[in-house]
């Protein structure tokens, strides 16, 4: 993506505050001195066999960029891949299902589009508001900062073992609580703690993200494996040889950028899996961890910090 991005000219305009020179999680443009907009885009593949409960993930995870931007979403528009010849019903299922999430999170879904794909896709242009000087991008990191995560990781390994009828004994209803949880209150809580940065974990995976907000802050990010909070059944998953395909995509774009210090390797590669509707990776001063955790009331345990050693590069410590 970067290569493909590198093509492209710069765009000169004061008033954009955030565009694509951070991947950042969405673009922000300011309307006044006190009125921004948070605006993104992003589609998926059904994560589940479910079309209403596909609906609900999926627009919990476009809506999650603008979350993670310290924002409020507003409005949005339906993106939508349909097999010509698959039911009706289904397809309306799914946007039941995204409809609902939308109107849980405050957003209106004003119209969309729809085009005949393969395979099913579904997705949402969200715009969001804010104001221009409490934006938190991914590239307000500072060393001495913690990082915390708000859900676990290992979503794209289970569903994984899923596809491909090897998931004996392993329990997908916490994994699409997850999924379906909206990143609000995470948000919420980072804004009144104070927060310098943030990212959402999505298709990079837990380790892509990182890399990113630390090329972006121009400093160095330590995690803890044992720190990490891991979907049950993941490592089990991993230990049973089933390889998600992200795993192998973000090894391939990122691993040049990771250091890794006597890690297990099951964890050592399900860090790159890639992740749908994933957790907040939130960045704030240790002192204000206890402000974050008593707004949010759920578990967002510190699994790093951020360094003045190796900037724009992530460690992985055991």
């Amino acid at each position: 993506m970067a290569q493909a991005l590198a093509v492209l000219p710069a765009i000169e305009d004061k008033n954009l505050l955030v565009g694509t020179n951070t991947a950042d999680d969405a673009g922000v443009y300011r309307l006044s001195d006190d009125l921004a907009l948070v605006y993104t885009i992003d589609i998926l593949t059904p994560a589940v066999d479910d079309p209403f409960t596909f609906g609900m993930i999926a627009a919990a995870n476009c809506i999650s960029d603008v979350y993670a931007m310290g924002g409020d979403p507003h409005i949005a528009l339906n993106i939508v891949g349909f097999p010509g010849k698959d039911d009706p019903k289904k397809l309306g299922e799914i946007l039941r299902g995204g409809t609902e999430k939308a109107q849980e999170a405050g957003v209106a879904i004003v119209g969309g589009h729809t085009f005949v794909t393969a395979e099913v896709k579904y997705g949402l242009s969200v715009i969001g508001y804010i104001h221009p000087k409490k934006i938190i991008t991914n590239a307000g990191a500072k060393p001495g900062d913690v990082i915390l995560l708000t859900k676990p990781i290992g979503v794209g390994t289970i569903i994984q073992s899923f596809l491909v009828g090897k998931s004996e004994g392993i329990d997908l209803a916490p994994v699409v609580e997850a999924m379906t949880t909206l990143n609000r209150d995470a948000s919420l809580a980072m804004r009144e703690a104070g927060a310098h940065a943030a990212t959402d974990i999505t298709g990079y995976g837990l380790v892509g993200h990182l890399v990113e907000m630390a090329d972006a802050s121009n400093a160095g990010i330590e995690i803890s494996a044992s720190k990490i909070p891991i979907h049950k059944g993941a490592l089990q998953i991993m230990e049973n040889g089933i390889f998600e395909p992200g795993i192998m995509m973000n090894l391939n774009s990122f691993k040049n950028k990771v250091i890794r210090e006597h890690i297990d390797d099951n964890i050592g590669n399900l860090v790159f899996g890639s992740e749908t509707s994933g957790g907040l990776a939130i960045v704030l001063p240790a002192e204000k961890s206890e402000i974050f955790n008593k707004k949010y009331k759920r578990n967002a345990p510190v699994i790093g910090r951020i360094t003045a050693e190796h900037p724009g590069r992530l460690k992985i410590i055991p």
